[in-house]
């Protein structure tokens, strides 16, 4: 079993991974941030923000790819350090949730559970580093509450519709500019009991995830490979890959407080 800080550390080193690819995404999408970019901080910043102007000051594009810069080297570093050094993955961790705190206070555009995710992970990750004890334990709690109810709410909202319950909603989704992958829509509206079959494994695996708090290990551990495979498949076939290391990365709190639990 790990204790908090080697939960900690290993939280750190998959979703600071993640981090680095969000990064590196955004870096790469350079003009979307210029200034007649959909997020120009002209466009974004034109509502109130409540910090001082310093901050503010880090929002234009000149200095935010500084940030993400800073972002994206600290990620890479992370499944490096955080095997090593507890000291180094208590600077990393505080390092990427600063950087990660002000790109979500820039601009909310564009964000998703995979970056709310991955700053409660972060969160928990520097604070059970830096001062450990009861705190970091009560953070861990904390993250394994927001991992299962984020299951569980994603489950029961997909129960209540019933394009989810016949099944049609994978080749829907499957089917848009966004998220497509016309080669599997295509696919699944061939064989609409295929469709059924994914469509209903993932609601039972969504609202039964809760369990693998409490039932020993080989079903624990069958919950938490479910889990990564329904990420992966999303990621390969919708380009999510963000919510791999998010959520993935929030799995080693929920191993350690299972076993505080069941012993």
């Amino acid at each position: 079993m790990l204790n908090e800080t080697e939960t900690a550390r290993a939280i750190l080193a998959v979703c600071g991974a993640g981090l680095a690819v969000s990064a590196a995404r955004d870096l790469r999408q350079a003009r979307e941030f210029a200034e007649d970019g959909t997020l120009a901080w002209s466009v974004v910043g034109a509502y109130p923000h409540r910090c001082p102007p310093p901050v503010r000051g880090l929002f234009v594009w000149e200095r935010y790819r500084a940030v993400l810069a800073v972002q994206f080297a600290a990620g890479l570093a992370a499944p490096v350090v955080a095997p090593v050094s507890t000291r180094g993955s208590a600077v990393l961790a505080c390092v990427l949730l600063a950087t990660l705190l002000l790109g979500l206070h820039r601009s909310d555009y564009g964000t998703d559970g995979a970056d709310q995710m991955a700053a409660l992970a972060m969160l928990t990750a520097a604070a059970t580093l830096t001062v450990g004890g009861t705190v970091g334990r009560l953070f861990l709690a904390f993250l394994t509450c927001q991992l299962v109810l984020s299951y569980l709410i994603a489950g029961t909202a997909k129960l209540i519709s019933p394009m989810w319950r016949d099944g049609s909603c994978l080749a829907m989704i499957l089917s848009t500019r966004s998220y497509g992958s016309p080669r599997l829509a295509a696919m699944l509206r061939a064989r609409p009991l295929l469709g059924l079959v994914m469509a209903w494994g993932v609601m039972v695996l969504e609202v039964t995830f809760w369990l693998a708090l409490i039932v020993p290990g080989g079903p624990r551990w069958g919950f938490l490979l479910a889990g990564a495979a329904l990420h992966i498949g999303i990621a390969v076939t919708m380009g999510l890959s963000t919510f791999v290391f998010a959520f993935i990365g929030a799995y080693p709190a929920l191993v350690f407080m299972a076993a505080t639990l069941t012993g």
